[in-house]
């Protein structure tokens, strides 16, 4: 108990250490931002301004002296302009003297023209201090600044609006200065959208234009402002400033995918066939989430180019068996034919999936296969909106919603694993911010994992859902069961852990090592499971653990 108390008290100091306050809101800010945009258009107004009441002072001085004069006083010069800028003419006044027709000529051919600027003026003069109204009187709300307004920016601005109504969708640098009820354009930067924001917390950067390296290189520009950013692009580096989350579409697909459509079987056939970005993320995303029974043998079949697949993972066959039958273990088979060369493949395959890059292609391979083939395996297409044919997965609107985009959960979990590790371990390993992508990425792929381990221990009763929307009481139900199981269970339970690990390290090349050195890709876990110390044995129970902090993590929201 005494440890377990220590152990809370050390991850709610975490929790406090985590949390960033920047700038404080100052009260007289929106007067200042009012006055900056009056400002900008004050001289232009004052100018127009005393222009017109030199002329009508003019008009007065040479007309109200003259025999038979109609305009004596600066109230009848205005009546007499108005009449003229609008063209109305009552004809009741009107200039006699030579000077005072001169000063008329001007105001009628400014007359509409003028009236017409004045009136543009006024307008653009409005469009521009409106947004300006509406982010001051706002500032208490969720700022989403989106460097660009892309298509992937508006899909995703719309799916947060539907959980986050309050929100503040702002488009910045846009040439089309539009203001809706759902989002706003501006012509600022984003820096300063944040200076006129005032101060930095609940605020986001959204680096979401369709060119991925445009957006990598405005996240790292802008990583000086402290503002949590959320970078689209299919490369993470495994360095990077704490404030940038990178995110690519591919990777939020197979989460997805395994998430929603999961292996229930301990043998299953599998093809993916298609065999590009999208597949190569589908296949490591199984190999290191389908891991639940020591006794599975899931078999997957590659069609495509698999090549630089297994040059870069060089320990792949230590992982699984590798265009070999095996009844207990699961195996890869790259097939050299192509994919329609085999037709009792096709027939007995559990699962076909379409995974090529390219729509067009997956939707002649459906063609060929719905022409040709009789199967009886679920049909998976990528990127396809196929409904009626095969189940479609990895569409722009359905990947980039919050839960994949921000994954705050998914962080906070993953955070919160690596801690109860580094606990265990005696805090000799590094901590989260000093971490790289790779060794974070490896917390994420636990914190995944917690939807099978509710399914390993709940079984048919377990809901097949995304860990993030499991209810706090099935996780509470499965820790339970874990908790109750005897030693030979939990045994078990932990050679799985420890196998779920071993596959993330050596498909990323890691190796033994007496130390922890994530540079090097050395581990001293790096054995097999008979060969570890009592110490280390326990350490797989981390990841169990987080059942109960995910749980109690839901609970706290609920209140």
């Amino acid at each position: 108990m005494r440890m377990l108390s220590q152990l809370k008290q050390f991850l709610k100091n975490r929790r406090v250490e985590k949390k960033i306050r920047t700038r404080k809101p100052d009260a007289g800010l929106v007067s200042k931002r009012l006055f900056s945009v009056f400002n900008r258009y004050l001289a232009i107004l004052l100018g127009m301004i005393c222009a017109y009441i030199a002329l009508l002072l003019l008009l007065v001085h040479a007309e109200k002296h003259a025999p038979g004069a109609t305009i004596h006083n600066i109230g009848e010069a205005i009546w007499y302009s108005l009449a003229t800028f609008t063209t109305v003419g009552y004809g009741d006044l009107y200039p006699v003297t030579p000077a005072g027709r001169a000063i008329a000529s001007i105001f009628l051919v400014l007359g509409i023209g003028l009236l017409g600027f004045f009136v543009g003026f006024m307008m653009e003069f409005i469009a521009r201090i409106r947004p300006v109204i509406i982010l001051s009187i706002n500032t208490a709300k969720p700022w989403y600044i989106f460097t660009d307004r892309s298509p992937y920016a508006m899909i995703f601005a719309e799916n947060l609006k539907a959980v986050r109504p309050d929100a503040m969708i702002i488009y910045a640098q846009t040439k089309e200065e539009q203001t809706t009820n759902k989002y706003i354009c501006v012509p600022w930067t984003v820096e300063e959208l944040l200076d006129r924001r005032g101060f930095l917390y609940d605020a986001h950067i959204m680096c979401m234009k369709e060119n991925e390296m445009e957006n990598f290189l405005d996240s790292v520009a802008l990583a000086d402002t402290t503002v949590p950013i959320i970078c689209l692009a299919n490369f993470t580096p495994a360095h990077h400033p704490m404030n940038i989350s990178f995110f690519s579409l591919s990777d939020c697909t197979a989460r997805i995918f395994w998430q929603q459509y999961p292996i229930l079987k301990e043998s299953e056939v599998i093809l993916l066939i298609g065999f590009g970005n999208a597949g190569t993320v589908l296949l490591d995303r199984a190999l290191q989430l389908n891991v639940f029974s020591d006794r599975q043998s899931i078999h997957y079949h590659i069609f495509g180019d698999s090549n630089e697949y297994r040059r870069n993972r060089k320990q792949l066959a230590d992982v699984v068996s590798v265009n070999e039958e095996s009844s207990d273990r699961d195996c890869v088979f790259f097939h050299k034919d192509l994919w329609n060369t085999d037709a009792s493949l096709l027939a007995r395959a559990d699962r076909l999936i379409l995974c090529a890059d390219s729509e067009k292609e997956n939707i002649s391979i459906l063609h060929t296969i719905q022409k040709f083939f009789a199967i009886k395996g679920e049909l998976y297409i990528y990127n396809s909106n196929v409904r009626s044919v095969a189940t479609p997965f990895g569409q722009t609107r359905d990947v980039l919603t919050p839960a994949f985009v921000l994954h705050n959960r998914l962080t906070d979990m993953a955070l919160c694993r690596h801690e109860l590790f580094r606990f265990m371990s005696g805090l000799n390993i590094l901590m989260w911010e000093d971490l790289n992508s790779l060794s974070k990425d490896m917390n994420y792929i636990a914190t995944d994992h917690i939807s099978v381990k509710v399914r390993m221990m709940l079984g048919d009763e377990a809901p097949c859902k995304p860990f993030d929307e499991l209810e706090p009481e099935v996780l509470r139900k499965a820790a339970a069961a874990f908790r109750d199981s005897n030693e030979e269970e939990r045994e078990r339970l932990r050679r799985i852990e420890h196998e779920r690990n071993l596959r993330y390290y050596r498909l990323h090349n890691f190796h033994y090592g007496e130390t922890v050195d994530d540079e090097a890709r050395i581990n001293p876990m790096l054995l097999p499971y008979e060969k570890l110390d009592d110490q280390q044995k326990m350490l797989t129970e981390t990841a169990w653990m987080l059942l109960d902090e995910l749980a109690s993590h839901k609970e706290a929201r609920r209140r």
